[in-house]
């Protein structure tokens, strides 16, 4: 009877376990990650009664006879199969699908777990929030651009980080140019000065005075030079053919229609400095001389050409550098002569006054140098004024390769423009491409382009027709990549074969930075095939798709992909790689030891830690913004209740019968 009792006492022992297993379950039915356990029995060691015998000759042998003394628990172990995964909407919460645990430190070990309710604390660590521990990384994702600290396993999510510009230094262009189709109407090229001339807060005409306009500063007493550079229409260099100084004087009297003459002067057709001869027979005396209405103070023809030279540049009509004198003193010729003409002055005359001289007269001899007037546009193209801006038109209609460069030197400061934008760009096919781009500042630029076919088969250039913003140059001939080929076949592009300008780059100065220009390259697609441009037949579809630049920003939402990458989002659009999210594996993930808060630890039987990162080695995928569940099943739980009440009666009942027959013995003595 002894054994009935400890028998039962055993089941209720068990059973009770077995009740106290599932309620647990049931208590973490909602508790996110939790993994049900379940309990297993196995009988307690049997009494034997008797040993079992072998068989004789003459007898077979017997079994033995054992009791059996009860049941224990065999087992209580984790049920770690995957649990349903719920979207929270809260980007941190992380779930994992596959057997890996996220790692989590509070400073002295690293435990485990698969509850990945996650938050950023005040110090921008990744933290779980229920108990400070922080959320450990893996690999160096994150440490070039500082936003982990290399060496330090937290992970730090630095919400409001800012992110500085980056200049955009490559654009890719994809798309067909046509092979056969042509404008309705051929074009003439039409270059605008990239600035509006103004005096008086109202757009500048031809009659306003460079002294008046509102891009000048200064007192312009002596003048200055106006230059000019670029390319004709051929894309001959300007003043080559032929060779001419492309220098125009500028004076207090120089208005913009002066300006506008010396651009429509053909080169080489004539002549305007003009060369004084001043003789005269007398050995004494004194004379001036006068130009444009001023007059040098009184000479001598003991005075040198030096002297001359000096007292003629000390005219404002004239200026310092503008004359040479040649010769020397009497009884040699004395020689003026005229190094750059004068706007408006070119006909003006150096007079001599010898009322004063004594014993003799002073002859004044004009000739004429020969030498070929400074203008530089002439038949090729027509220079005029629109609303304040400088235009120049070309008086063919086709393709074109005309650019040109203003510059100012001299007294005060005049603006001149960054460069002349391609208002119209000559040719019987164009193709407009436009992109947003950035300087080194972060600063934006639309950048204006344009694909032309040139008069070569199977051959267009780019131009750069405009940018938006401060320029400081666009430097000729760096805004035109020429001689861009393809396949007569195929259509594939076949490379860039170069010209006057870099192969394939633009080179631009901004205002933020003009020491350091900006050089862009062009991505036009791999050689021999069809990945970028491509020319064939029908319309002209080449945009230009994409650039490598951004505006400053700062750090405002993260996210993490199923890698376990933090990929941050920035507020200029930009996304950027934060940490990668360590994922630890263990051989036999049922030993682990629970430690509370969904917390694991490694035991002697769940194998050591293996640090990896998710969709590897077998680590499965993280689930950003959601959550995993218990996979405690309510259902399954109930029934495990009523086995275990069932069980735990069975056991009262078998107690309470031994007890009556004990009962009943005792009662054999009354």
């Amino acid at each position: 009877m002894s054994l009935a009792l400890s028998a039962g006492v055993t089941g209720l022992q068990a059973h009770q376990k077995m009740l106290d297993v599932a309620g647990n379950n049931l208590a973490n039915v909602n508790t996110t990650a939790f993994k049900a356990s379940n309990i297993t029995f196995s009988e307690l060691l049997s009494e034997t009664i008797k040993k079992a015998s072998q068989p004789t000759g003459t007898v077979g042998g017997t079994n033995p006879q054992q009791m059996g003394t009860g049941v224990g628990v065999a087992g209580i172990s984790p049920n770690m199969t995957q649990g349903s995964i719920v979207n929270t909407g809260n980007p941190l919460d992380l779930a994992l699908e596959g057997e890996g645990y996220f790692v989590v430190s509070d400073g002295q070990q690293g435990v485990f777990t698969r509850a990945g309710a996650f938050a950023v604390d005040a110090n921008s660590i990744m933290v779980d929030p229920a108990t400070g521990y922080r959320v450990q990384r893996i690999g160096a994702i994150g440490e070039s651009d500082g936003f982990q600290v290399a060496g330090n396993s937290d992970l730090n999510i630095p919400y409001g980080v800012p992110m500085p510009a980056q200049l955009t230094s490559t654009i890719t262009v994809s798309g067909n140019l046509s092979s056969d189709a042509t404008l309705a109407t051929p074009q003439a090229q039409v270059l605008g000065s990239n600035i509006t001339y103004s005096a008086s807060g109202t757009a500048a005409v031809g009659t306003t005075l460079i002294a008046d306009l509102t891009e000048y500063t200064g007192t312009m007493v002596s003048g200055g030079m106006i230059t000019f550079s670029g390319y004709k229409p051929d894309g001959t260099a300007l003043g080559s053919t032929p060779t001419t100084d492309l220098t125009m004087d500028v004076t207090p009297t120089t208005t913009l229609n002066d300006v506008l003459s010396w651009l429509n002067t053909d080169e080489g057709t004539a002549a305007v400095n003009e060369q004084q001869t001043i003789s005269s027979t007398a050995t004494d005396g004194t004379f001036t001389m006068s130009f444009g209405g001023q007059t040098t103070g009184a000479l001598t023809w003991d005075d040198s050409a030096a002297d001359i030279q000096a007292a003629l540049e000390g005219l404002s009509t004239i200026g310092a550098g503008n004359v040479a004198c040649a010769g020397g003193i009497l009884p040699a010729n004395v020689t003026v002569a005229f190094q750059n003409s004068l706007a408006g002055q070119d006909a003006a005359m150096i007079t001599v006054d010898n009322t004063s001289m004594t014993g003799g007269t002073a002859t004044v001899a004009e000739t004429v140098t020969g030498r070929a007037v400074q203008g530089v546009l002439g038949s090729t193209a027509t220079a005029s004024l629109l609303n304040g801006q400088i235009r120049i038109t070309d008086a063919a209609t086709g393709y074109s390769k005309s650019d040109l460069t203003m510059a100012y030197d001299g007294d005060g400061t005049l603006t001149t423009p960054a460069y002349f934008e391609m208002l119209t760009v000559g040719g019987n096919e164009v193709k407009s491409v436009n992109i947003m781009a950035y300087d080194s500042q972060g600063g934006k630029h639309v950048f204006s382009g344009a694909f032309v076919r040139t008069d070569t088969a199977n051959t267009w250039d780019m131009v750069l027709t405009s940018i938006s913003g401060n320029i400081n140059e666009i430097t000729i001939p760096n805004r035109r990549i020429e001689n861009i080929t393809f396949d007569t076949t195929n259509g594939y592009y076949t490379g860039v074969t170069g010209g006057t300008s870099n192969p394939s780059e633009f080179v631009i100065s901004f205002a933020n930075d003009p020491l350091n220009p900006q050089t862009i390259a062009l991505d036009f697609g791999t050689v021999g095939q069809l990945n970028g441009l491509t020319q064939f037949a029908g319309n002209s579809t080449a945009v230009a798709k994409d650039q490598d630049g951004y505006e400053a920003g700062q750090l405002s939402t993260v996210s993490v992909n199923n890698g376990g990458i933090v990929i941050g989002a920035f507020s200029n659009g930009i996304k950027k790689d934060i940490g990668a999210i360590q994922i630890s594996l263990f051989q036999n993930t049922t030993g682990l030891e629970s430690i509370g808060n969904g917390y694991y630890t490694s035991s002697a039987n769940s194998g050591v830690p293996v640090a990896t990162q998710a969709m590897s080695g077998g680590a499965g995928s993280v689930h950003g913004g959601a959550l995993e569940k218990s996979n405690s099943d309510v259902a399954t739980q109930f029934v495990s209740m009523i086995q275990a009440q069932n069980g735990f009666q069975a056991n009262a009942r078998t107690i309470r019968v031994a007890n009556d027959i004990l009962r009943e013995l005792s009662s054999l003595i009354r």
